[in-house]
């Protein structure tokens, strides 16, 4: 587990109500730092704890923050009770103003949501590419302290487990199209392990169904307790990789280039699948170079079944120049990304235009055919304008690469068959408790 210091600690009243999910969170209490006395609280207590406690106020972009502490942990249930919009209601009622993932979270509800990528209803359909599917979730937040994030300050973590497991095989049975669940795309599941003992249920869970597949996108360092769970092959780390600078200056508290690849290599001596996305690639000075020493490190220690690329983006360069160290980047870039703002102002892929992705996609994507010849290269979440672009180089299309976390991509990243976006059905038909949207 990371050696963490948090300011305080929740404990919901469900959790203290079962023996094996207050020991969870003794055993992660018991590896702190220093010594926290938890506070137990029951959901009628949230307004108070958001509006007075100030338990959200932290929850900003850490990049703009004097000083970024480790975040609050707060240990909750999933209810599956259907009830969870009503106590997001409730909680708004009460002046909290909070929607999305984690007001669900700090209500027990939120364990999956639909991602209509690309489908009718998603306003970025002609902007984004990205496959639709339904994502799981079992915490909100991160230990890491990215500077471009915003999910520091507190740390929602779900224990119970084996609830969430025979829930998840219901949605399973009514989604045959999806074999692959991207775990927490708004946190990193690694960092209260093994202490928190939740993970490691779900890798062997995961184990036991057919052709039915866990992915964990991650950042970190901590693999080691990974190696003796049964896990089948039926679980996938995928590693957000980038070079020394950036790994160290903005993104602290993760595993650096070389610790990450190292806990890659730990990873897939132990049996799971590896894979990586270069993501998000920020041009830093000396970014040119630090790709390539990072692809030839990743190619020599290990041996995955995809990479991804990805450019720093989903935001315009004000935003991005608050959340950088400025005196870090490519002056070049950041002047482009200055001057060019008309060009990117109807894309979500900002603020670099996208000659400058190109050119930084394409230095990648050398780099690592140096090593690797055969190996699928995908972008991820780029726009379909750079897929037109990149098809020919890649190999692939928008509809038919492997990508690092797409429901279909299977050990071995083979080429689509289906269309991504056409064999994605829902099918919850709000029968599935824990569904959000």
């Amino acid at each position: 587990m990371y050696k963490l210091s948090p300011p305080v600690v929740y404990v919901n009243d469900t959790v203290m109500a079962n023996d094996s999910y207050r020991e969870r969170v003794e055993r992660v209490v018991a590896a702190l730092k220093e010594p926290v006395e938890p506070i137990v609280y029951a959901d009628e207590q949230l307004p108070a704890l958001i509006k007075d406690g100030g338990l959200l106020a932290a929850r900003r972009t850490m990049g703009t923050m004097e000083e970024v502490r480790d975040p609050a942990l707060l240990f909750n249930t999933f209810r599956f009770d259907g009830k969870e919009g009503e106590r997001v209601k409730w909680l708004n009622e009460q002046g909290c103003s909070l929607s999305g993932q984690t007001a669900h979270a700090l209500l027990g509800g939120g364990a999956f949501s639909w991602a209509c990528y690309n489908q009718a209803e998603d306003p970025n359909r002609n902007d984004k590419v990205c496959r639709p599917c339904w994502r799981i979730h079992f915490q909100n937040g991160c230990v890491h302290k990215c500077l471009y994030c915003g999910f520091g300050g507190l740390l929602i973590s779900m224990v119970n487990v084996e609830d969430y497991c025979r829930t998840l095989g219901q949605l399973m049975e009514r989604h045959p199209w999806q074999y692959t669940y991207l775990l927490d795309d708004d946190g990193d599941p690694p960092g209260l392990e093994p202490e928190l003992g939740c993970l490691g249920p779900m890798i062997e869970w995961f184990g036991k169904q057919e052709n039915r597949y866990l992915i964990i996108h991650t950042k970190t360092w901590n693999t080691e307790w990974m190696r003796d769970f049964d896990h089948n092959g039926h679980t996938i780390l995928v590693w957000s990789v980038s070079g020394p600078t950036q790994s160290r200056l903005i993104e602290p508290l993760t595993g650096t280039t070389e610790q990450r690849i190292e806990a890659a290599r730990v990873a897939q001596d132990a049996g799971y699948q590896i894979r990586y996305k270069f993501k998000p690639i920020i041009p830093v000075k000396g970014w040119r170079e630090e790709a390539a020493y990072t692809a030839k490190l990743l190619f020599e220690r290990t041996n995955p079944d995809v990479i991804s690329l990805c450019c720093f983006m989903w935001m315009d360069v004000d935003d991005m120049k608050r959340r950088l160290p400025l005196d870090q980047l490519d002056p070049e870039f950041l002047k482009v990304a200055e001057d060019q703002r008309d060009e990117v102002k109807d894309t979500i892929a900002k603020p670099f235009p996208h000659r400058v992705r190109a050119e930084i996609y394409d230095h990648h994507l050398t780099e690592i055919r140096k090593w690797n010849s055969d190996i699928p290269v995908s972008l991820s979440t780029e726009n379909f304008r750079m897929w037109s672009a990149f098809k020919d180089k890649l190999g692939y299309t928008a509809t038919d690469y492997p990508c690092g976390c797409g429901p279909q991509t299977v050990p071995g990243a083979p080429r689509l068959v289906d269309h991504p976006f056409k064999a994605a059905v829902r099918n919850d038909g709000g029968v599935i408790p824990g569904v959000v949207g």
